[in-house]
């Protein structure tokens, strides 16, 4: 007996529905969109050239969350970073904040980190923390070492560096 048209049709449209919305849901799942997360912003004089939107935020090495997004401003940078509500109360209110990068050129990352004598409070939804430190980058090294060059005069560190070698 053969099947009716419209049946057909039907299965079709759900057959394609169905793989839409498989593909709509791993892409979500992928971009975290089920996820919720909880807002901590960070001020630091710069962010650096290879600070990304979607960077890790570690404690002791352990991924807690990412930075949602870098704003910057004549101060410096902000950083919004969205935690994962489950790890902050392992987060002391007094964690201070570093951006480091894996290497030289590496993409930085955010590096929380806990005092020696650590704060019983843990970190609260909207905490504001000043970064310490950022790691100096190779463009950084470069210009300071430019700017020294241009300083130097050619024809004195010769005669300098030809009377130390006498």
């Amino acid at each position: 007996m053969d099947t009716p048209s419209w049946k057909k049709k039907l299965a079709a449209f759900v057959l394609v529905g169905g793989l839409a919305v498989i593909v709509f849901v791993a892409l979500t799942m992928f971009a975290a969109g089920f996820t919720s997360t909880t807002t901590v912003t960070v001020t630091a004089q710069r962010s650096g050239l290879v600070m990304e939107p979607d960077a890790k935020v570690k404690l002791r090495g352990v991924e807690v969350g990412r930075v949602s997004s870098i704003e910057h401003t004549p101060d410096g940078a902000v950083l919004l970073l969205a935690m994962q509500p489950g790890q902050m109360h392992l987060i002391p209110s007094d964690t201070r904040v570093s951006i480091e990068s894996t290497t030289v050129f590496g993409a930085k990352f955010v590096n929380l980190v806990v005092p020696e004598d650590p704060s019983p409070v843990p970190l609260q939804e909207g905490a504001v923390i000043a970064a310490d430190s950022v790691t100096v980058e190779f463009n950084t090294v470069f210009e300071h070492l430019s700017e020294v060059l241009a300083q130097v005069q050619p024809e004195k560190l010769n005669a300098t560096l030809g009377a130390l070698a006498e």
